[in-house]
Parts: C-alpha cells; structure tokens; sequence
C-alpha cells in the first residue's frame, strides 16, 4: 500500500510542478509582471531569455517524466533543476545566517524542490494509473499552496525601506481594533521605531461604524508613539488589490515598502505587489495571541491565492 501511494505521488508531484512551471513561464513571457516562478526556483540573476529557456526545458522534462521513467536526458535535466534548487537553499541559508532574513523554519521550500527531482532522477515510477493521479493532483495541488503560504509568510525581509504599508483588519463600533488589526499596527510601529521607514500608510475600508479601519489603526499607532503628521490613510482600501493598487499610485516610482500583514496574508500581496510594480518586502505581524479564527483565514488564503493569479 505505501509503496503504491509513493508510486502515485511522485510522478503525480511531476506532472503538477511541470505544469505549475509551464504556466509560470507562458504567463511571464505574456505579461511580464507575472512571474511565480522564482517561489519554485529563482533565477532571477540570469538573462530572462536563459530564465524562460530553462523553465520550460525543465517543466517539459517534468511532465514527461511523470509518465516514463528517467532516461539519461531526463536525469540530466532534473538533476540540473535539483542543482539550481539546491543553489537557492544555499543562497537562504546565507541570507539568514547574515540576518538579512528571519524565519522560524529553517528548511527552504527549494529544499523540499531539490529532493523531489532527484528523486525523480534516480527512481522509475511513473503514471500508470491516470485515475489515481486525478485522485492526488487536487490532494497535492492544496498541500504546495498551502507550503508557499506557510513558508514564505512566515519569513521576515524587514529592512530600511521609504513607507511601511498595514493591511487593515475588522474595527469594532466603538473604534477600538480587532486583534488582527492591533497586531499589524503594532508591527508597523515597531518597525517605525527601528528607523526602517518614516511613513506608515494604513490601509483599509469602513468599520463597524462611525470609525473605518485606517482611522482606528492610525488613532492606535499615534497612541504608540508614531507622530500623527507621519502617518497617511487609505480609506478605499477596500481589499489587498485596492490597497496595493492605491499605494502604488500615491507613491514615487521605485519606491520601497514593508508590507505588514499576517503570515497567512503575505504570499498572496507579494503576487500583488509583483504583478502591480510595488517594490515591496513582507514583513508577518507579531501576533500577541492565537486568532481563533486561523484556520478559516488560511482556507480563505489557499483559494485566494491562484484566484488572485488568475485575476488582473
């Protein structure tokens, strides 16, 4: 039984990473602003040309690969894609042992990345059963979104930046921030007092009337110590398209901010930030406790994440 579950889920995990990347690579090559693919391998320092080349020589040796074992051209170009990952784990274990980046999980997806495909390169299951593959890919689909959320979001890339921009969260009726909400402000402030940035944008829409989200959130960061002169508010900032879409706008071109949010929320404003030219980097909200309703919020996230890709 569990050699036939693992002989359906690595090729499964093949055909899904080589579609995944196919995609990518189609949709950067269509839309230039569109790019997830360094959330599976970044390559970002090589010429876009070498980029697209080697997405697609890899993606097509992926998909082959899930329905015939490994040949030596196969091996060569999996082991080559489990080089580059390996390369990127390098690379994240470098940028947190500098301190440019923090994260409480010490193990890169491109880790998990570079185990897969040699694995792909030395094994030789392959799809026979398309049925069950059909069964896993939804299965598999779910678990990489909900890896990406949970790994990148967990990561801190705070650094000295021009505006610091907080998502807003629900305000009660009588003005005071939701846990949520507080949270942001209250990184957002930390962030501010570290000498990171001068200006904090909270962004937001109406609350529980009368006071909306960036008023209350900005009533709270004043009552932090932030003076009320470097604080602006965004009150259409209705949902994370809005608000990123309003700051970029509003700010210069080429300017940098730190988007402050929930862990669970970070992987899908990056995709937004990217797609829309806001140079920005996530920085996950210290929680003070718990949010009891966590798993709804991430449920909500792994749907909202390719709908937010698909979208423009």
């Amino acid at each position: 039984m569990r050699r036939t579950l693992f002989a359906t889920l690595l090729p499964t995990a093949s055909l899904l990473l080589g579609v995944t990347l196919l995609v990518n690579t189609v949709a950067r090559l269509l839309t230039p602003s569109l790019d997830a693919t360094p959330w599976l391998v970044d390559l970002l320092a090589l010429p876009t040309f070498l980029q697209a080349f080697l997405a697609l020589t890899w993606a097509a040796a992926l998909i082959v690969r899930a329905f015939h074992p490994p040949t030596t051209t196969l091996r060569i170009a999996l082991l080559s894609l489990a080089a580059a990952a390996l390369i990127n784990s390098v690379t994240y274990f470098a940028l947190v042992f500098r301190g440019d980046i923090a994260t409480p999980r010490p193990i890169p997806l491109s880790a998990a990345l570079c185990v897969i495909t040699v694995l792909l390169a030395i094994r030789r299951e392959a799809l026979t059963h398309v049925r069950r593959a059909i069964l896993a890919a939804p299965a598999l689909a779910a678990l990489s979104c909900l890896l990406q959320i949970f790994f990148f979001g967990s990561t801190d890339y705070r650094r000295p930046a021009d505006a610091i921009l907080v998502f807003g969260a629900h305000v009660y009726a009588d003005g005071s921030p939701s846990l949520a909400a507080a949270d942001r402000v209250t990184t957002a402030v930390a962030l501010y007092k570290q000498g990171l940035a001068t200006t904090l944008i909270m962004s937001g829409g109406p609350g529980d009337e009368p006071t909306s989200e960036p008023q209350a959130m900005k009533a709270l960061a004043i009552r932090q110590g932030v003076p009320a002169q470097a604080i602006i508010t965004d009150e259409h900032g209705l949902n994370t398209f809005a608000a990123i879409r309003n700051a970029t706008a509003s700010l210069d071109p080429g300017t940098r901010v730190l988007a402050v949010s929930h862990a669970y929320h970070l992987a899908r404003i990056k995709l937004t930030c990217d797609r829309e030219g806001l140079h920005a980097y996530t920085v996950p909200a210290a929680e003070s406790r718990f949010l009891l309703g966590r798993p709804f919020f991430i449920a909500r996230e792994m749907l909202a994440l390719p709908y937010y890709y698909f979208s423009k």
